[in-house]
């Protein structure tokens, strides 16, 4: 090993950069390698048109920003592998003093906004206490009682903990598809209420808090009660940490997020990224163009910015870049794993353990093809999207599959310009919040947009609400064909406004309705159409369809056309439990459509089988394909 270590990457990075200059003088691509202790950022600086940089195996630590600009016909190519991990933990060794039994204390010089222990998530200072394995129980997020109101939550089983929370923060689920973190200024050890700050503008004053919508949990030092919890104070750089298995933490790897995002492309062209694992970190593209990122896997790549304080103001309120944060206004996470631009790809990306959405992309033509989104957004926070794609337009999303949401929109779609979703599996969204969809539309911008070939499922809403497939307020023009759609607890399909085209769609065990295809507007929705979808066709559905809402006590038929539908049964299929769709050759469903123009002219046998498969034909299937 070189007793001058420092000086030798100095020569070797301007070495390199030498040979980077006398390559791009002679106009030749070149290929260049690097590994951990490269000066890689001086390498991507003088990166040309054609080049290509390989990382080799191991362990990165330190950012990347690329803003190079190749050619469609010269692209850069910035390539790792299996083995290439950017990974923004890092190990906390310090000296720890025991402040209370069980509980330890130290001093700290990075800010802790997650914290690892043997590589295992531990859980910010909480009441009720959880652990990360139990962050879709329910049963850990107390339901308010009739008496609270906005800025006043009231819970008599918040008399029983004895403790003073004053100065903690409340995760607020009080929004139906909102979820905020406020502050609590006023509570007392043995009260069954606290307060909080409000919004004077917020339209939570005026809404309505029926017994056991509104849910919470609190973060703060004074929950800091049982192993596995850890609170960090900002202004002393002081860390406690109570750890597992009663244990000093001498005995523990312990590590925190150090690094937000890793690798970062601004204001880039036609550059490919492919083949690296980010932990702890993520990857974020800011006004790209023409640009390719795949076969990249995330884990834990967003995060709450700080678990024990309130929602921010996010910086996207201020700028030009129109996005669902620049809606709302408030974000809580440190950053997204977000691409904005035009005429990207992203293919195979594995994103997990998300705290805010799993994927935010903003621009137009965009690609999102064969991805795998697990397990993210378990508060529920940052406006209800699992995957946000409000402000993406024209967007293909191919081959996704989004497993585990809270958010209640699971494929948040944009409301100006025509979308395309198709062969996607996603299911269980709404674990943290009411109200949404599993992919939800709306208005008449959003005409053109086709949702077809999709299995969607387990839209279980946190308290009321949940729907697979939602045309939102004023929503026009949207087809809506060929997708297996069940176990949604409100309903299967509804389509708001009118001039929707839905056919050949099997809802099943979706409890309140199959298919709504409503007359009628909400009661509250002046701006929404009077008389809804008089000219919206529903054809060769397996399904129950219906115009009218589930509390309407006159139930009708839609307003538009609509024939050869029928009710759906289990036993129709071949095989629900292995999702075998297809229909048995003697289901009364078979044959029983009609035939529609450009959607079911080839069909099997004297006519179109109803439902989203033929019972002879093959077996497609959805979602996310191992590469």
């Amino acid at each position: 090993m070189s007793r001058y270590p420092t000086a030798n990457r100095i020569f070797l990075g301007a070495w390199c950069c030498i040979l980077v200059l006398l390559q791009n003088s002679l106009g030749l691509s070149a290929v260049y390698e690097v590994n951990p202790n490269s000066p890689i950022q001086d390498l991507v600086n003088n990166l040309q048109a054609g080049d290509t940089l390989n990382f080799s195996p191991g362990e990165y630590t330190t950012p990347v920003l690329i803003q190079s600009k190749g050619f469609s016909t010269k692209p850069i190519r910035i390539k790792g592998g299996r083995d290439v991990v950017f990974n923004g933990l890092a190990k906390i060794n310090t000296e720890w003093t025991e402040v209370q039994d069980g509980i330890y204390q130290a001093t700290v010089t990075q800010p802790v906004r997650q914290l690892f222990v043997n590589g295992e998530l531990m859980t910010p200072a909480r009441w009720p206490n959880m652990t990360f394995a139990q962050r879709w129980d329910n049963s850990k997020w107390p339901a308010a009682d009739t008496e609270a109101h906005y800025g006043k939550m009231v819970d008599a089983d918040l008399a029983s903990a004895g403790i003073d929370f004053t100065g903690c923060v409340a995760t607020l689920n009080i929004g139906s598809w909102q979820t905020f973190r406020r502050m609590i200024t006023k509570h007392a050890a043995g009260q069954d209420h606290f307060e909080y700050p409000t919004d004077a503008h917020s339209r939570l004053h005026n809404a309505k808090h029926p017994a056991g919508m509104d849910r919470y949990c609190i973060y703060g030092k004074a929950a800091l009660d049982t192993p596995g919890e850890w609170y960090y104070d900002a202004d002393s750089s002081t860390l406690l940490l109570y750890p597992p298995a009663n244990k000093s933490p001498d005995d523990f790897t312990i590590e925190s997020k150090r690094m937000s995002d890793a690798l970062v492309l601004q204001d880039a062209h036609h550059v490919h990224v492919s083949g690296f694992r980010f932990r702890g970190t993520t990857v974020r593209m800011e006004n790209v163009h023409h640009c390719t990122l795949e076969n990249i896997a995330i884990e834990y790549g967003s995060t709450v910015a700080n678990p024990f304080g309130p929602n921010l103001q996010h910086p996207a309120v201020t700028s030009k870049r129109w996005n669902a944060r620049k809606w709302f206004g408030e974000t809580s996470v440190d950053t997204l794993t977000e691409v904005t631009g035009d005429d990207n790809v992203l293919r195979n990306i594995r994103v997990r353990y998300s705290e805010g959405p799993g994927l935010t992309v903003a621009g137009k033509r965009n690609l999102i093809e064969n991805c795998l989104i697990q397990e993210i957004d378990w508060h529920g926070l940052d406006y209800g999207y699992g995957i946000d794609l409000l402000a993406a337009t024209p967007v293909t999303v191919r081959r996704v599959t989004l497993d585990h949401c809270g958010g209640s929109e699971g494929l948040r779609l944009a409301n100006h310009g025509p979308s395309l979703v198709e062969h996607c599996h996603l299911h269980h969204c709404g674990l943290r919040q009411s109200d949404g969809a599993i992919i939800q539309v709306s208005t008449a911008g959003a005409t053109g947009t086709e949702i077809r070939f999709n299995w969607i499922h387990d839209h279980n809403a946190f308290h009321w609400g949940g729907n697979g497939i939602r045309g939102d307020d004023q929503s026009r023009g949207l087809a809506i064909h060929h997708n297996v759609i069940w176990n949604c607890r409100e309903k299967g399909i509804v389509t708001k406004g009118d001039q929707h085209r839905v056919y050949h769609n099997s809802c099943f065990n979706n409890p309140k309705i199959d298919i709504l295809i409503p007359r009628n507007r909400l009661p509250g929705k002046p701006k929404e159409l009077a008389m809804q979808n008089r000219r919206t066709e529903v054809y060769n559905n397996l399904g129950a369809v219906t115009g009218s809402w589930f509390w309407e006590k006159r139930k009708l038929p839609p307003l538009g056309k609509h024939s050869n539908n029928q009710a759906a049964e289990n036993h129709f299929f071949r095989d629900v439990v292995t999702q075998d769709f297809r229909l048995k050759p003697n289901a009364p469903p078979v044959d029983a459509g009609k035939v529609i123009k450009g959607i079911s002219e080839k069909h099997q046998g004297t006519g179109p089988d109803l439902g989203a498969h033929e019972a002879d034909a093959s077996h497609w299937k959805a979602g996310y394909e191992v590469p």
